[in-house]
């Protein structure tokens, strides 16, 4: 399963939070998660389906292996550290993917 961060350069809470996610082993949570920054103001993706994220970065998503959606997460508190950030990540999938 992938794990998107949606962030914009230069953002110090997008940075810190794409820093949390790549200091954790993301292949030890459930469902195994494979990391992908994506830039909101790369042109190609601002015109089109990103442009919602214009003031909500970071957002944290992730993409069913099989059908393809991508299904935002909630907000997540720039206080998490390693453990509990795992520990997020893992209620918050699941939620999310009992919820679709």
């Amino acid at each position: 399963m992938e794990i998107f961060i949606f962030v914009r350069k230069g953002c110090c809470l997008c940075n810190a939070l794409k820093n949390k996610l790549i200091n954790i082993n993301l292949k030890e949570i459930k469902p195994k998660l494979e990391f992908n920054e994506i830039d909101i103001d790369r042109f190609d993706l601002y015109k089109d389906k990103y442009k919602k994220f214009d003031h909500e970065v970071p957002v944290l998503a992730i993409k069913e292996s099989k059908s393809k959606k991508i299904i935002e997460l909630p907000r997540i508190s720039p206080r998490l550290k390693d453990d509990q950030l795992k520990k997020w990540l893992e209620k918050n999938i699941n939620i999310a993917l009992n919820n679709n």
